[in-house]
């Protein structure tokens, strides 16, 4: 018993100093670095660019429809077409296009469940790979579901009702689906008693890439017309992006290559025949470029530029103007407060916090910025690295405690 209750002491005793020295430690770690202000050093990216708004240019070609009606697009925005296309369907009035939609979901569900009965003879065994596809759709939905992408999510709703109705059938929990089927025919027969054809369909005279937006500016900007624009033209369809069309439904154009023409500032209006890389504000995406031309219009700086780029998504085909940023140079290092900034035998460097003392790091300075620099990102322990503790103020070179890496 005895024994027993002296090592309990040991043991309690033995935390107990621990307890104590992490304490000290603390105490002695906290009111070190107290003394100084510092940052965290950490990974930083800048972008050396001209930020301007760009007019966006293709060869397009108005869609019109020659009667007033309520639009029915058969094609999302962006949707690859061919020459003669059933684009867009008329009705005179909303309730007409509900139920033609009905129509085609009855027509669907139809299909669907005569395509999941054609597995009453499959053998069983098929049921796991079916059960395997219904679990992969599900994940699918869940993911749509949770990055906004509802319309996909829709879709695969879809697909994974077929998969279930086909494991039905396989397992045996349903014989058949003819009764269903029966239903949904009376359905579609009902809405065909009070449904009207459309009163105008819209199809497209060539192949190339739809969308149901227009601004007005189709029959005025195009590859040939862009070369023509002074800067008074280019400001004026900044400032009104719109203009309203008559009987237009939408466009088409031949690719999503595009030309962009603006008016930027700078005091090197000397590199055309040039690739760079454009980013909008209104996404991440990186475009690159070519520089066609740049046209010099005062002592100030001001430069109409035209660029033409291979490659615009579909995110902003809908868009007339856009805010851009013509990236030059991209830079990517560890952002150091100047203030940091020391000289150790004309080293450039800065001091870092390491447990109780101050180590002078090397940095090798990429980017420079008004109140900052980038430095480079090194494996090199006697330079700076990433998460390393930046004293800005409040030691003395030379004091106690500093030294070199």
């Amino acid at each position: 018993m005895n024994s027993a209750n002296s090592t309990t002491l040991k043991v309690v005793a033995w935390l107990l100093s621990i307890f104590v020295l992490i304490t000290i430690g603390s105490q002695i770690y906290f009111s070190y670095n107290d003394k100084f202000e510092y940052n965290v050093a950490l990974e930083y990216e800048v972008s050396q660019s001209i930020s301007f708004k760009g007019i966006i240019v293709r060869n397009e070609t108005l869609v019109t429809s020659g009667t007033d009606g309520i639009i029915d697009y058969r094609y999302e925005d962006g949707s690859k077409i061919s020459a003669g296309s059933l684009i867009a369907e008329c009705y005179s009035s909303k309730s007409e296009i509900l139920s033609k939609q009905r129509i085609v979901a009855y027509e669907q569900e139809i299909k669907n469940l005569k395509e999941a009965q054609s597995y009453v003879d499959a053998d069983y065994s098929d049921a796991d790979s079916v059960k395997k596809l219904i679990d992969e759709k599900y994940s699918e939905i869940v993911n749509h579901i949770q990055l906004g992408e509802y319309e996909l999510a829709q879709q695969d709703k879809a697909q994974l009702t077929l998969l279930m109705n086909k494991y039905n059938i396989i397992t045996g929990v349903d014989e058949s689906y003819e009764s269903l089927i029966k239903s949904y025919e009376g359905k579609i027969e009902l809405v065909q008693e009070v449904y009207s054809a459309p009163i105008d369909v819209v199809t497209s005279e060539k192949g190339g890439y739809f969308v149901s937006v227009t601004d007005g500016y189709e029959n005025e900007l195009n590859y040939d017309t862009i070369y023509d624009l002074s800067a008074d033209d280019i400001n004026a369809i900044i400032e009104n992006p719109d203009k309203s069309t008559t009987n237009a439904i939408g466009k088409c154009f031949d690719s999503y290559s595009c030309k962009i023409v603006g008016i930027i500032n700078t005091d090197n209006p000397y590199f055309a025949d040039t690739y760079l890389s454009v980013k909008l504000s209104s996404g991440n995406t990186v475009y690159d470029v070519y520089v066609e031309s740049i046209e010099k219009l005062d002592d100030e700086g001001n430069c109409i530029i035209i660029l033409s780029c291979d490659m615009m998504d579909a995110s902003i085909i809908k868009n007339r103007v856009e805010q851009m940023h013509l990236v030059f140079d991209d830079f990517k290092g560890i952002r150091v407060s100047r203030k940091a900034i020391r000289f150790v035998d004309n080293q450039k460097g800065v001091y870092i916090i390491y447990g109780e003392d101050l180590i002078f790091k090397k940095i090798n300075v990429i980017y420079e910025g008004d109140d900052f620099v980038l430095a480079e990102i090194s494996e090199d322990p006697e330079y700076l690295n990433v998460y390393d503790q930046i004293v800005l103020e409040g030691f003395n070179v030379g004091k106690r405690g500093s030294k070199t890496a």
